[in-house]
């Protein structure tokens, strides 16, 4: 190992130390569910931007989609940050108010509320492989940084990463996620916005980088007539752009924010900020293709920020990047972790106390971060693992939270059947399907006509609120709380 590696390794454990201080000091922060959830619903402007920002400018923004681009150009990699971006503008303009408005925990609550227990169930059940997808991914990226600086086996370097990420989000939750996103937000953008000059610069300029680089790479959308070409790419426009929304993580950080302007605001402002600054990756994917014209890309990131930085900002980049992965599996992890505390245990002990939610909350997180790093073994591909994952929230979840939302008469039964029938359709054509098919949309598509179907033919009697008698019950709940 070279004086430079040590030097490096040194700078990235004294930064990953400081993250983990950060933990333990928002740890004692955390006296229920809703602190550790949601920052007890307490979060500024600077801090609300952040936090949505930095969540979700993780292992996929950086490493999958830089990776993605050196082999297929920004074609390849619409769903994120492109769909990602959307997602929280989306977000902003049409549900975060909302819901902040209602002042719930978990998206679940929400469902709980519109569609009823049982459905609410089903609909959890749903969250917990996807979110195992998303984290595996996240250690998987942790890894491969861990393998690239020491060319120890990725398989103990993602073990590490796992032993990191899981003590971190035990310890604070949502406070110590906040706290640690802004940082690492700073960072993280001042060292790619370094990074990125210094190698066009190096290449020969703009003019001569874009020269060099083969034309489809920087194709946006397809030059196909065929159909199912233009459909794949709604797909991928789809899978996060609007599979994301009824993302725990995301419903977290709405809830987060002190008031529903803010939480409307600071999703937007953080999705035009993704969109922008999440193009910095993809063209240092694109153009390490010049730099590095024998390499797989895997890490090109790692391996561009090797190449091309000193020492010191290698370990400043290289540990912002580890905090951004950390703060995305954070996320990740206490979205199922939230479910399973604040909306699956109850429906097994209705009367459990906060203090055991809590409990289970925490329990929850080393559980699933262990089931995510077999899956992230075996899967061995950061982007592949995301995409996979967010198309089961499009097809299982999405349909009912915006038809929950917009259309008042979707009800119990139709939430329920769409819910199964879109993961049933996704699953089939995904194992059994030929791969050029939009597997997801399809299932997005049948889920959708599945709820209007049968609500309309089911009617009132197939149960659920409308928006106005959930503003109503949560105003009750919230007065009944006052005199408890």
């Amino acid at each position: 190992m070279t004086s430079n590696q040590i030097w490096i390794i040194a700078g990235i454990s004294a930064y990953m130390a400081f993250v983990l201080f950060i933990g333990y000091w928002a740890s004692r922060r955390i006296h229920d569910t809703r602190d550790y959830i949601v920052a007890g619903g307490r979060l500024g402007w600077v801090l609300s931007i952040g936090t949505i920002f930095a969540t979700w400018f993780g292992a996929e923004t950086c490493m999958g989609s830089s990776s993605t681009a050196f082999n297929r150009g920004i074609l390849g990699v619409i769903a994120d940050p492109f769909g990602a971006g959307a997602c929280l503008i989306i977000s902003g303009v049409f549900f975060a108010k909302f819901f902040r408005s209602l002042n719930l925990e978990t998206v679940v609550d929400y469902f709980e509320m519109r569609y009823g227990g049982r459905t609410a169930q089903i609909l959890s059940l749903i969250y917990l492989p996807v979110y195992l997808g998303w984290v595996g991914a996240q250690l998987l990226a942790f890894g491969y940084i861990l393998n690239s600086l020491t060319a120890l086996p990725l398989i103990p370097c993602a073990l590490a990463a796992t032993i990191v990420v899981l003590t971190y989000t035990y310890l604070g939750g949502m406070w110590a996620d906040t706290m640690s996103d802004f940082v690492q937000m700073i960072i993280i953008i001042s060292s790619l916005f370094i990074l990125f000059p210094i190698l066009v610069k190096d290449l020969g300029g703009w003019s001569t980088v874009v020269a060099k680089t083969p034309p489809q790479m920087f194709q946006f959308y397809p030059k196909s007539t065929s159909p199912l070409a233009w459909f794949n790419y709604l797909q991928a426009w789809m899978v996060v752009g609007i599979g994301s929304l009824p993302a725990q993580d995301l419903f977290a950080r709405t809830m987060a924010p002190r008031t529903p302007h803010l939480s409307r605001w600071a999703s937007i402002i953080a999705g035009v900020m993704y969109i922008t600054i999440g193009l910095l990756p993809v063209l240092l994917g694109i153009f390490g293709r010049i730099a590095f014209p024998q390499g797989s890309g895997e890490a090109v990131l790692i391996d561009l920020a090797l190449k091309y930085l000193s020492p010191p900002l290698i370990a400043v980049m290289i540990g912002s990047l580890l905090a951004a992965i950390m703060s995305s599996a954070d996320s990740a992890l206490l979205a199922p972790s939230s479910i399973i505390g604040e909306n699956i245990l109850p429906s097994f002990k209705p009367d459990a106390s906060e203090e055991l939610k809590l409990k289970f909350c925490k329990l929850s997180v080393p559980v699933l971060g262990i089931i995510s790093l077999v899956l992230a073994i075996y899967f061995k591909n950061v982007y592949r693992l995301c995409q996979e994952s967010w198309g089961v929230l499009l097809t299982g979840v999405a349909a009912p939270m915006i038809l929950g939302v917009y259309w008042r008469r979707a009800n119990t039964i139709g939430a329920a059947c769409g819910a199964i029938v879109g993961v049933a359709i996704w699953f089939v054509l995904k194992v059994w399907g030929p791969d050029i098919y939009p597997h997801s949309l399809i299932g997005f598509t049948v889920s959708m006509i599945v709820i209007i179907v049968v609500s309309l033919l089911t009617g009132r009697s197939g149960g659920g609120m409308t928006i106005k008698q959930q503003l109503r019950a949560r105003r009750k709940k919230k007065q009944a709380d006052l005199f408890a």
